[in-house]
């Protein structure tokens, strides 16, 4: 079986390390350099293993101040049917309700 490439590896290791708390949302996580020195690695493996779990919302990147832990995101299930006729509007709306959010449909690009 061929070997996991480095940047998965490294990111196996930042989750694990999220995962035991070593980082809590919101911490900032070492330099690359940092990281890449302590894991024995470039700091492109480095990188790229953050820009994975920036994808996967783990991690998020703010421009000129680092990268920290993201919060975890709360998954809201949406059920879509026709069949199903809510007061006051759609069942999206309704199903937000019920979760004591405000659904809306508003879109930024």
């Amino acid at each position: 079986m061929p070997e996991q490439p480095p940047y998965l590896r490294i990111a196996d290791v930042l989750r694990q390390r999220i995962a035991e708390h070593d980082w809590n949302a919101g911490d900032r996580l070492p330099s690359r350099a940092q990281i890449a020195e302590e894991c024995g690695v470039g700091e492109n493996v480095v990188r790229r293993a953050q820009e994975l779990l920036i994808s996967q919302g783990v991690l998020e990147g703010r421009a000129g101040s680092g990268t920290y832990v993201a919060e975890p995101r709360q998954r809201v299930r949406v059920v879509r049917s026709s069949a199903r006729e809510q007061p006051g509007g759609s069942p999206f709306r309704a199903d937000m309700q019920a979760l004591g959010r405000q659904g809306n449909w508003e879109s930024r690009t």
